[in-house]
């Protein structure tokens, strides 16, 4: 049995829920138990014991076992509190794979090496933390330190990028000890990308607007409106997509109300699937490293689109969707620029998405990611490192 624990309900919307979400599915099926435990899910099960439901009544049904570990929020640190399904997390002597960043996580990770020096334990480092000049940032720093200096100790760390990977070394991570195993998407949703027909080489109609697509967390840092700013520029017609939701969304709603702009909120996979169809470029304008790895890329570019991210210190997002086609500056400065060449040659652009859908079979296929996790298991030498 592999145990693993995560602030998130798995498989939820996020990047760390549905790595674990992925990683508990494969273990299942290959006959390998797996439990995971989660800070969130305890407001989960207590929706659900409030509408008098019983367990089969869980809209995301999975093959694993999920554990909620109860606990005590301060603001958006979740603190674990003691309970029997906390001990037997901590007691256990199965492996367990942590998933950073969360100070809850790691304090429970700490407590579990200290009740068994032994045991097996392994981190996934998903992201480096942004570190503000503020009295938030300065423990959200103390956090970050912390976290490295454990990881140092521990025999394996798994993260999702080369450069994630070069950081975590240059910050004291022994290379031996690190490994790379990219995000991958669920095996309908690639399917059903990877089966949507490749875009045009020319535009069906003259003058027909460039359809951009942003999917993601309406948050601070995702920067939809800096995409807006940039598509308002362009010397040509254009349509955005947003799909999703969050805190910032009815800023956005006002300062998209003069341009050809839908919000669509959350979508299910087919709804979803569709956007994707209609899309010609998506659009992940993130500029935090807090954004380490889109998983909507990987959406993007299965589904023959390509995906424009900017290039930030500590975050793999435009390593991910680079492509030998692509050739721009990979900042704000430039995306107008690159957005005004997409929208005038479709040509150029057609040929972009099926570099995508290449790069996506080479690097990102599920297949490709099997068996470098088999690879991992096996102790091998660390896959994805290019």
């Amino acid at each position: 049995m592999t145990l693993q624990l995560l602030r998130e309900w798995p498989p939820g919307y996020g990047g760390v829920e549905r790595v674990a979400h992925e990683l508990a599915v494969h273990w299942q099926q290959q006959g390998q138990p797996a439990t995971v435990f989660s800070l969130v899910g305890q407001a989960w099960a207590g929706e659900v014991a409030a509408a008098g439901a019983v367990a089969a009544a869980d809209p995301l049904p999975v093959p694993y076992s999920r554990m909620p570990l109860p606990r005590l929020a301060l603001g958006r640190v979740l603190l674990p509190l003691p309970s029997r399904a906390l001990w037997r997390l901590l007691s256990s002597p199965q492996p367990l794979h942590a998933h950073l960043p969360c100070p809850g996580v790691l304090l429970l990770v700490l407590l579990a090496r200290l009740l068994r020096p032994r045991r097996q334990l392994s981190v996934h480092w998903h992201a480096f933390l942004q570190v503000q000049p503020t009295p938030a940032g300065l423990l959200v720093g103390l956090y970050q330190q912390l976290a490295l200096a454990l990881v140092q100790h521990l025999p394996r760390v798994i993260t999702t990028s080369p450069v994630l990977a070069a950081e975590l070394e240059r910050c004291g991570c022994r290379p031996a000890r690190l490994q790379v195993l990219p995000c991958c998407l669920d095996a309908q949703l690639e399917a059903a990308a990877l089966a949507l027909p490749p875009r045009p080489a020319a535009a069906a109609i003259p003058a027909a607007p460039l359809q951009v697509l942003f999917i993601g967390r309406l948050d601070s840092y995702k920067r939809v409106d800096w995409l807006m700013d940039a598509l308002a520029s362009l010397q040509a017609p254009w349509r955005l997509d947003v799909v999703g939701d969050g805190p910032r969304r009815p800023q956005l709603e006002r300062l998209a109300q003069a341009g050809p702009v839908r919000f669509w909120g959350r979508l299910d996979e087919a709804a979803k699937l569709e956007r994707l169809a209609a899309a010609q470029v998506l659009v992940l304008p993130a500029d935090r490293c807090n954004e380490a790895f889109g998983i909507v890329q990987l959406e993007a570019m299965a589904a023959g689109i390509p995906s424009l991210a900017f290039r930030l210190p500590r975050s793999g997002m435009a390593w991910v969707s680079e492509l030998p086609g692509l050739a721009w500056l990979e900042a704000p400065s430039d995306l107008a620029a690159v957005l005004q060449r997409l929208a005038a040659e479709p040509a150029w652009r057609a040929s972009l998405g099926r570099q995508a859908r290449d790069r996506y079979r080479q690097l990102f296929a599920r297949q490709v990611w099997q068996r470098q996790l088999i690879g991992l298991a096996g102790g091998g030498a660390s896959p994805g490192r290019r």
